[in-house]
Parts: C-alpha cells; structure tokens; sequence
C-alpha cells in the first residue's frame, strides 16, 4: 500500500486522502481465525464442568471420558458475539462389546451420547446423538469412531456459548463389569474473530519537515500483516521522544490519527510507537515517505529554511488559482518561521510525482506551462516574492484524477550561494462527476420510445469519472473527457429512478455496485440488468474519493450521477393462468336446451394476464400495466382465443362430433380487458358470446351435456407475448342439451264455442319423441299462429309447463260463416315455432312448423277416421 497523503507542517489541516487510506477505511476489519482447543490441557472442574464427577473425567490421553450413568459435562463460556463464523470439530469413539455388554466397556442400547452447544436465547440444541448398541445380534461389537465436523448456525453467535456433551444412561453392575463408555476427543472450534489488537502501526509523512514548523505524521494501526484494514477499536499509543504537540501519550480513533512532530533544531529523528494497548500482535512498523512504498525506514530530518508549499484540492480540469509557495527559515531568536527572502524575483524548479495511483499519463501544468515529471529535469519558473516571502503560483491543473506532489527546489547562486530550499506539498484532482453512458437515446413522450431492451436482460453500460467542463454542468457525457486514473476505493452503489410511468416502481438494478478501476480510456463498463418496465435513469453513487464527494472540494455529502433517460424497457413475455373457466347458461332454468337453441355465459370465462421480466426466477413488472405502458389489448389477446366449432365428446347419428351452427347463432365477441392491480390484467369473456349446436337431421340423438373445449393460443402486444396453449372447458353440467320439437294438438268441440288448440314441447328420447318436462320455459303466442277455413285467431299467449299448453293454448274463435248462426267444419291452424322447435313431420327430410286440425260442430271425433297415429321415416 502506497502514497498515504501528507502534510506540509504547520500551515494547514488536511483530511487523510490517500486512495490507499480511503480503501482502509472503506472496508470493514478483516476477521482473523482464532484456533481454540477445548481439550489441550484442559482440567475437569476449571475448564469443563460436570454434573457427577465420578461419571466424567479427562483421561491421561487428553479425552472426555463420559461413562457408567446418566451424566451433563460442559465447557467453559465462549464469546462469539463477534464472530464471523464458528467451525466445531470433534472425534467420538466407542469400545467393543460382547454378550449383550457383559463383557466389554462399550455402552448398550438407550445409554447414547447426545452433543449440544448453548443457543443465543440460552436453551439448548442438539448437534448429533450417536447411537449406542450391541452390535451384531446382540452378540458382537468391535466398537467404532466418529468425526464430527460442522459450521454452526447463526444463534451460536453470542457472548455465552458452550458445548455440552450427554450421555443419557448407563451404569455398572454385574452383567456390565467393565462399565459404559464414551471417549470424546479432538475437540476444536475454528472461530473468525476481530483481532485482540493492531497487528502493527503504520507512518506517512513528507520528508521536508521545518525547525521552525510542526510537521504532521499520520499514523494507521492496521488490522492484519498487510493493512487492509484497520483495527478500529480506541488504541492508546506511547510516541517515542520529546515534541510531539500535545504530548507523547495520545489515541487513534477509528484506526487512524494525524499527529504534529516539532523539532527545533537541524537533525534526524526516527518515528515509530514505543507502546500501546492493546499492544500489537504483529511485526515491525512501516513508514512511508513523500508517497513511497512502506519499509521499516522510519527517519525524517528537519531543516532550519525551506519551502511552505500550499496546493489546494480542485475539480480535475478545472484547477486552482490560489496555490502558493512560501521561504521560510527559522528566526534567529524564536522557534517561529521568518522568510528566507522578500520582495525578489528567484527562479524556482518544479516537478510533479504520482501519489496515488502512483502512475499516469497526463501532465500537471501551472499557467498552463507542463510541469516535469522528473526531479532530474524540472521545470523553471520565475516568482515573485512578497514582503512575507510568498509567491502566487500560476494556476495549477491537472486534467486526470488522483494525487499528485508538487515539489519546488531553490539552489541558491550569487549571494545565495549554498542556500537550499526544498518544499512540497499534495493535491487531489477530484472528477467533476460520472458519465454513465447506457446508449439510449429516449427523448420526448417516454412512452413512445422504441425498444430499447427487455427487463430482466442485460445491456452494457459505460461508466467513467469526467472532468470539469463548465460550472452547474447537468450533462457528464456531453464533452466532458475521461479521467483514466480515477478508481473507486470501494464500490460505487448502482441503482435506478423511474421517469415513466410516473409514480411507477424504481425496479431493481443488478449488480447493485460495481468498482471502478484504472484503465486506458477510463471506462468501466458494467452488464447490468433492470427488473422494471418503463423508462429510467441510472443512477451511480460513488464514495467518497480523497475524503470528500466527486464534484465537490470537500463536502462528505455522497453525490448521485445519472444516466440520460434510459428506456423503454418492455417485459419479456406474459402468463396466463385462468382464473374462472366459467360456466354455460341452459336456455331453461331447469336445464333445459334445445339443439339449435342459442345459449351463453351463466359466469364467463376469467384470464389472469400477468407481464415477467427475463429474471431467473422471473418476476412480474408492474409498471407495464400503467396507462401508457400497457400496449396489450383485449382485441390482441381475443385474436389469441380459439373457440369450439364441435362438442369434445358428443355424437351424430352418423358418429362424427355434432358441431356447433355457424354464425349469428354462434358468435364469439371480443371481451373486456382490464387492469385488477399493478403488474396483473383480468381478461373476462363477452357477455355477447352466443352459443349454438347445428340442427340438422344428423343431430338427431339422445339429450346429451355439452362438451366444450377452448384454448388460448399465441399472441402478442406487439412486443413481447404468450406462447400458448392454455387449454379449458367451461362448466357444462347443468345443461340437458335436447333435440326438440313443438306439436299442436288436433283439436274438437261444439261449434258455437270457442275453442283452445294445445301446444307440447318434446323431445327425442331412444328413437321416439317424449313430452319434455323440463321445459318450463318456451313462450307461446297466438299471433304466431295462421288460421284457415271457418275460423279465426283470437289473441292468447303463455309460457308452457313441463313441456305443455295445459288447458290453454291458441284459442279459436267460433265459426259464423252465415252471420249470426254457427256453423261446423274443420279449420286447419300451422304455428311459427322457432327454429330449434321445428320438426321432420312428414318425413320428407326438412323441417317445418307445427300444424293441426280444429273440428267445430264434432263432439267425438270424424265418424269416418278409426284409428289415428304418426308415421316416421
């Protein structure tokens, strides 16, 4: 770990903003495995606890030897409340056994070992219970071993741990003359703990220190051999020798401490920590100087005059103006600082070092002159210093990221012959912002934006650290250039806000951080995923660089980047589940339907049409279901349905499944599409469906329940769809579907009354028709009806009943072909029935209307007619 940031004494304090410090303090302190032997010279009463000392020992051969009887043994209390994790191994063995246990040590049957530690609410958990027994046919057993190796759960993670081992019987007697034995041993727990204290201490500092300043020294106590955190707990040091400001004896918090060294005289000193406690645990202390590697050389040697060297922080490209150089010397009366020289005109070297990253391409400029690299070859420049021996240098910038070292050198010449001034100081060049460039070029009306990728999928995203272009810059990828050696020294946290839908779901970027490294181009790109549909920014949170927030000199407030609108993102595809397969309306209460007889929806069929992203698992986008988003129609996902044009099950006379009639009296409508909740769709069916079996001469069998099948197939909103099928049948059980016909009966009476013809509904039942007494619903109405010869129609209507008129029906009104007289005669009546009511009468291959014959003036029938019936093809 290289170039801890430094501080030129005495003039300014300047936060630790080393990339290698802000990565110490980024990461938590790395745990350390802590090995603990429960049974390496352990003593029955100090380190384990047993509820019968006669029934537990640990034997010569450093085993716990539970035997002869019900006995608890238990070690001592552990503190894992800080643990990582917790590894426990342990061995168990059993001797052999004979005879049903009269002859060996081993335990019998139900006198078992059960191995428990000691949960965080304080009950107690069973790791295993080894079984005992007696071997083969009660006869023989050659004993056995056990290993048993686990990481414990989570609830052993407290500050009151402990492993108890129970043997639940036993005892000796005669039948068991050598006793009950359990051996356990090897009994390790392998705990990742924080450390007891620093593994060792570290130093940063710049080597030009001043008598007449006190030079700051960082100081870090690292948690492990290579410092890659730091131990965070209150550490009390003891710096070695005399001057340090505020004494010798201080505490680093947190890790980390800065603290002022002052020498008053010329010389050498060595830094380092004479004590401290928690002690260390590790090796030497390391120092590193002017951002040099870390070794053991600790000195650092002060000068009586020299440069005070002042650079601030500024925007990487932008630069800073107020950077200044000081000569300084001590008085020569007081420890204080005086100029070396004033109001002169002196030609001082300058030169530049990478701190961190300690490489780079780009050059450091003052007044946009570029300031060597190189101490060997430095580059002059004429300054004029003031009465207090202060000279403004020209601007300095530096278009990159990271630190830097200013260094100046003066040798003097003429009357300043031997005179030396050397002075330095650090600066950090901060990215203005990040440009996070994901392609996309949404713009105007969210919603109308093309493609731009599936949610749930990846697309590529470039992200880079850009310098400052223009003050209140809203648009990082918008001329702004890259600063190669920008790296995040911890993750940069990703994430998204929705612009549209408005109010809609933010969604879930994957990864959720991403680190930022060094590179050519200074671009970082990143696969990322958005579970959401919509439109989006993306949004990167870095952390602070140097101390203080990209974009910012030295606020700690984190600044969040965005992307340009970024979208639209459409859902991967859709699922279907039926909610509802629904149920078919009889064309009759009591289940009556007529073959022919339109029917439709008692409860319609329901859909559930839910949108998924491309996730594994897939999870439901809930912002497509907004207004704008949603592109899925009812008439899209209708063109999808595929309806019945045959009954499933039932047949014709013929044997080939009775269809269904074609249009009106089949007609399938588009249904309504609507939005039940965020992410989820209800598609119910028409309430205008109509449903109708063909009435054909074929159709002409047993009353049968309607098989229905529907499926819903593939379709699409135009961008992304539902393979299908999904296939259902409707509820169809109370429905009698009935080949039916209307008969009106012949009808007789006196001549000077009025007389009702009756109607009968029936149907085909085993080669006949029978009266149908499900109907209870078919209409009858006399204007229906045509009337010819003696008579008239008067006006009746009614419904039947179990398939009949009763005494009602079509009346006739009395003959009076010669006014004011009745006369007699036959009148024939034909009545319009609907379609499905139609039948075959006179077998000639078509159907036709009910008719029948009304005698006025007949009290018992045509004398000529004997006998009447029906003829049938």
């Amino acid at each position: 770990m290289n170039g801890f940031r430094t501080h030129q004494s005495g003039y300014r304090a300047r936060s630790l903003s080393t990339l290698c410090l802000v990565v110490l303090l980024s990461w938590p302190v790395s745990a350390v495995p802590v090995l603990f032997n429960l049974l390496g010279g352990a003593t029955m009463g100090v380190d384990w606890v047993t509820s019968n000392a006669s029934r537990a020992v640990i034997n010569s051969l450093g085993e716990l030897n539970l035997r002869n009887g019900y006995v608890e043994v238990e070690s001592q209390v552990y503190d894992f409340s800080e643990a990582g994790s917790v590894d426990l191994s342990f061995d168990v063995s059993v001797p052999f056994n004979l005879l049903l246990g009269f002859i060996g040590a081993a335990p019998n049957p139900g006198e078992n070992l059960v191995a428990e530690y000691r949960r965080d609410d304080g009950g107690w958990e069973t790791l295993n219970t080894f079984v005992a027994d007696n071997g083969f046919l009660g006869l023989l057993s050659l004993g056995d071993n056990y290993t048993y190796s686990a990481t414990l759960p989570s609830n052993a993670y407290h500050d009151n741990f402990q492993i108890r081992y129970v043997m639940t019987g036993g005892g000796l007697n005669i039948f068991d003359l050598l006793g009950d034995n359990w051996y356990v041993s090897d009994i390790v727990i392998n705990a990742d703990l924080p450390p007891a204290g620093p593994d060792h201490f570290r130093f940063s500092y710049l080597s030009t220190a001043l008598t007449c300043n006190p030079h700051s020294v960082n100081v870090y106590a690292c948690a492990d051999a290579n410092c890659t955190s730091t131990y965070t707990d209150s550490v009390d040091v003891s710096l070695p020798g005399v001057g340090w400001v505020g004494g010798s004896n201080r505490t680093l918090s947190g890790g980390v401490g800065t603290f002022q060294l002052r020498q008053g005289s010329p010389g050498t000193t060595n830094i380092g920590i004479a004590s401290s406690v928690p002690a260390k645990t590790g090796g030497s202390d390391l120092c590193s100087i002017d951002g040099g590697g870390y070794s053991t050389n600790c000195s650092l040697t002060f000068a009586s005059a020299g440069f005070v060297v002042s650079t601030p922080d500024f925007l990487s490209g932008k630069g800073t103006a107020t950077a200044t150089i000081q000569a300084v010397r001590q008085s020569d009366s007081s420890p204080l600082c005086v100029p070396a020289f004033s109001n002169v005109t002196k030609s001082v070297d300058f030169y530049t070092r990478y701190d961190s990253p300690p490489t780079g391409t780009m050059v450091s400029d003052l007044g946009g002159v570029n300031v060597s690299g190189s101490a060997a070859a430095p580059t002059s420049l004429s300054l004029n210093f003031d009465g207090s021996g202060t000279a403004t240098l020209p601007t300095l910038g530096y278009s990159d990221a990271g630190q830097k070292t200013l260094v100046a050198r003066y040798d003097g010449s003429g009357s300043d012959v031997g005179l030396t001034l050397i002075g330095q100081d650090n600066y950090v060049a901060r990215p203005a912002g990040l440009c996070i460039n994901t392609g996309s070029t949404c713009s105007g009306s969210y919603a109308s934006c093309g493609v731009f990728g599936t949610a749930g999928d990846s697309f590529p995203v470039d992200i880079s650290a850009v310098a400052w272009q223009a003050d209140n810059d809203s648009d990082f990828c918008d001329g702004n250039t890259a600063t190669p050696n920008y790296i995040s020294v911890s993750p940069v946290n990703l994430s998204a806000t929705v612009l549209a839908p408005s109010g809609g779901e933010n969604g879930v970027i994957s990864p959720g951080s991403y680190a930022h490294t060094m590179s050519a181009t200074g671009i970082t790109s990143v696969s990322m995923t958005q579970s959401e549909v919509g439109v989006f920014s993306i949004d990167a949170q870095p952390p602070l660089y140097f101390g203080a927030a990209l974009g910012t000199l030295s606020d700690t407030t984190l600044q969040t980047f965005s992307s340009r609108p970024t979208g639209r993102f459409i859902p991967a595809y859709f699922d279907v589940v039926l909610t509802d397969a629904g149920s078919v309306n009889s064309g009759c209460p009591t289940g009556n339907t007529y073959t022919g007889e339109p029917f439709s929806w008692l409860v319609a069929p329901e859909l559930t049409i839910s949108p998924y992203n491309a996730a594994t698992p897939a999870v439901v986008t809930q912002n497509y279901t907004d207004d704008d988003f949603r592109k899925l129609t009812a008439a899209a996902l209708f063109a999808g349905v595929s309806t019945p044009s045959t009954d499933t099950a039932a047949q014709g006379k013929d044997t080939t499944l009775l269809p269904l009639a074609g249009y009106p009296e089949t007609d399938f409508n588009e249904g309504e599409l609507t939005v039940s909740a965020p992410g989820q769709m209800r598609y119910v069916f028409s309430a205008l469906d109509s449903m109708a079996y063909a009435r054909t001469l074929n159709a002409e069998v047993n009353p049968f329940v309607p098989d229905l099948a529907f499926s819903i197939g593939s379709w699409s909103d135009g961008e992304a769809g539902f393979t299908g099928p999904l296939d259902f049948s409707p509820d169809t059980s109370g429905v009698s579907m009935r080949f039916g016909r209307m008969r009106l009966q012949d009808t007789f009476g006196a001549e000077m009354y009025d007389l009702n013809v009756g109607l009968v509904t029936e149907y085909f039942l085993d080669g006949k028709y029978v009266r149908n007494d499900l109907d209870d619903c078919t209409d009858w109405d006399s204007a229906n009806a045509t009337v010819d010869g003696i008579s008239a129609v008067a006006a009746s209507s009614g419904t039947l009943t179990a398939g009949s008129s009763g005494d009602e029906g079509i009346r006739l009104l009395a003959p009076t072909t010669v006014p004011g007289a009745p006369d007699t005669g036959d009148a024939g009546i034909s009545y319009t029935a609907p379609t499905w009511l139609r039948g075959d009468y006179d077998g000639d291959g078509s159907f036709e209307s009910p008719s029948s014959t009304v005698s006025f003036g007949v009290y018992r029938g045509h004398e000529r007619i004997v006998y009447r019936r029906e003829l049938r093809n």
